[in-house]
């Protein structure tokens, strides 16, 4: 906490502060990655990608049904593709950091950088 302290006061240099922050990263490097790792597999995939389905109406035709459906006499019009199977993941992670006065005169200043 000390470090944490005198390289907020701006006295140490910028040598000795990264190796500061070395040291935090060290620390702290098997449990962001095994936060990572939960994460993803908790985050199922969102955006829909892959075209599917027989349908109606929709973005692109199924070659394999256009046959059935021209020997159908034109009946069986469920030949259309849709965007249905989510298979890309968006979203987004925010990062809040404290750097207020009461941190600082708590200490808890390091043990955030810890956690």
């Amino acid at each position: 906490e000390r470090q944490v302290a005198g390289w907020q006061l701006g006295g140490e240099r910028a040598v000795e502060s990264e190796a500061l922050w070395r040291r935090y990263e060290a620390l702290t490097a098997p449990l962001s990655q095994e936060l990572c790792e939960q994460l993803r597999l908790i985050l199922e995939a969102t955006v829909a990608s892959k075209l599917q389905g027989d349908y109606r109406t929709g973005k692109r035709i199924s070659m394999r049904k256009v046959i059935p459906y021209i020997a159908s006499g034109f009946r069986k019009d469920k030949i259309w593709l849709r965007r249905t199977k989510p298979s890309q993941r968006q979203y987004q992670v925010m990062l809040c950091i404290d750097d207020s006065e009461s941190m600082r005169s708590t200490g808890a200043g390091g043990l955030a950088c810890e956690a």
